[in-house]
């Protein structure tokens, strides 16, 4: 085990390095050297899409699936192969009319209706949470783990209380790091070249101790790859991982799940905040998409080269009973072969992977909760003159601060409410599936000369509700907050309106089943 103090004080350490990365990056930006205009810096800020669930939570679902990890860049690679048309349009787009986030662009491609970005910014908002749990959830599961090993069994699933809680001190650090990160200053742009400059070193951390840590399990632990896959193959539980659906995992079962997942993904590379954050508002340089194009899928594949020799090493080395979480192989494995300045790397990895992801997504939903949603509603209020005020930078800022607080919080409770139900990769898949409604309101905005705004109001507003049915209301029913006969025999008994087999549809697998129906409403309507 490792002293938690040593493990906060890396965590600080590291922190307090992004953030002179980060105010270089402004200094050289206002001295008109910008640190971000090259292709390589760009293409690493995209890398955000590799989060904790990425570094963890994929090493967790091929442990369970064989390559049911595999859509979630499969979709992401796919639709970079098409980001020299659909992004260098949105791109063009977002700079010929200085649009600032996600909810700008979708609106303006509506008669730049404000109801229409309110509710983008309530679907982002509501709909990233889970995946912020995610980040809480893998940064306390992983500093409990090299704080508690050996005696992983022994780490509580619910602490005490919240001040016994790991999860919460990272989400009081996170919040206040991110207020003071992310919103020392006002810009007209909306963009952070300093925050730009850290992603991208992050990027390159949790990469660096991926690939490490992978290099250590397959010939540290192992004699290569073909030793680790020739063993895996003589143990019947874990040969069934070799064939598609041959173990049923909790998102992924078949081909069809692999399909769903990677369709999702496709929209979510694009339309995820943050993404859309680091591709389109922080981007210098349209020509930077040349490279991406390819750096961009090298970058996934360096980490998918060893996502299954760290998951079937695991699984040899601690068995298949599921007495060590797969979740957590990433730091076990390390810590069994005593290397624990690997293990203290590869925590930092993870640790980089969580905050770089909150970091740009609650900036960019900082951004369209202020302009979109807070703003419009105090312009209205008379008694509060704001139009008569000279200088609202110092109101801005407060409001953008306190959404991050709150959105962080929020993840939290989320975390303590339904957290512990699901695996890391099925909490990010569910927000995933939310973030994926924007996909036809902003296609369809950018080739559909028939789109209205009664139209993507009407899908957005139906793709929404039915993700929180069929995927909220699972996630709160299995955590205890709602009833489980609910989940059997539908609401009030109605078998038709069951949330996992709407109007009688079984079979699939939940993600599938709840990103078919709410397409199905969101494009229908």
């Amino acid at each position: 085990m490792l002293p938690a103090w040593i493990i906060a004080t890396v965590a600080a350490g590291y922190l307090a390095l992004l953030f002179v990365i980060a105010y270089l990056g402004d200094r050289a930006a206002d001295a008109g050297r910008s640190l971000i205009a090259n292709p390589y810096v760009y293409t690493l800020s995209l890398c955000v899409y590799v989060t904790a669930w990425g570094f963890y939570g994929d090493v967790g679902l091929a442990a369970a699936t064989g390559i049911g990890f595999l859509p979630a860049n499969v979709g992401a690679c796919v639709m970079a192969a098409l980001w020299w048309m659909v992004l260098r349009k949105i791109i063009r787009i977002a700079k010929d009319n200085r649009l600032t986030s996600l909810a700008d662009f979708i609106s303006s491609r509506y008669g730049k209706s404000p109801l229409l970005a309110g509710l983008v910014t309530v679907i982002a908002a509501v709909g990233v949470t889970p995946y912020i749990s995610l980040q809480l959830k893998a940064v306390s599961m992983s500093f409990d783990v090299l704080r508690g090993y050996p005696d992983v069994l022994s780490i509580p699933s619910q602490p005490e209380s919240v001040w016994r809680d790991s999860a919460f001190y990272a989400t009081l650090m996170l919040a206040a790091f991110t207020v003071v990160f992310g919103t020392r200053k006002l810009d007209l742009a909306e963009r952070h070249e300093g925050m730009v400059a850290a992603i991208a070193f992050d990027s390159l951390v949790k990469l660096v101790a991926f690939v490490a840590l992978g290099a250590f399990v397959t010939w540290g632990m192992y004699d290569g790859p073909g030793d680790i896959f020739t063993r895996a193959a003589e143990v019947p539980q874990m040969a069934a991982l070799f064939t598609v659906g041959g173990r049923k995992g909790e998102v992924y079962d078949s081909w069809g799940s692999f399909f769903s997942l990677a369709f999702i993904a496709m929209l979510a590379i694009m339309f995820l905040p943050r993404q859309f954050q680091v591709a389109v508002v922080e981007n210098v340089d349209e020509t930077h998409i040349n490279r991406a194009i390819w750096l961009f899928p090298l970058y996934l594949f360096l980490f998918d080269l060893f996502v299954l020799p760290i998951a079937f090493g695991g699984l040899l080395r601690f068995g298949i009973d599921g007495a060590v979480s797969p979740d957590t192989f990433v730091l076990t494995l390390p810590l069994s072969g005593e290397q624990r300045a690997l293990a203290l790397l590869v925590f930092l990895g993870g640790f980089a992977a969580a905050t770089g992801m909150v970091i740009v997504e609650t900036i960019a939903l900082s951004t369209m909760v202020c302009n979109d949603l807070v703003m419009p509603v105090l312009l209205r209020i008379n008694a509060l003159r704001l139009t008569e005020r000279a200088d609202l930078s110092g109101l801005l800022l407060a409001i953008r601060r306190a959404t991050i607080v709150i959105g962080l919080l929020l993840g939290y409770v989320y975390y303590g409410l339904a957290g512990e139900a699901y695996a890391l990769a099925s909490i990010g898949l569910i927000s995933l599936a939310a973030v994926a409604q924007f996909g036809p309101a902003l296609l369809g905005g950018l080739y559909w000369k028939g789109g209205t705004k009664a139209g993507a109001m009407a899908g957005l507003s139906a793709g929404f509700l039915v993700w929180a049915y069929t995927l909220v209301v699972p996630a709160f029913a299995r955590a205890g907050l709602l009833t489980t006969t609910l989940l059997a025999d539908g609401p009030f008994g109605v078998e038709l309106l069951r949330p996992l087999a709407l109007f009688g549809l079984d079979g699939l697998d939940e993600i599938s089943h709840a990103v078919l129906w709410s397409m199905f409403a969101n494009v229908g309507a």
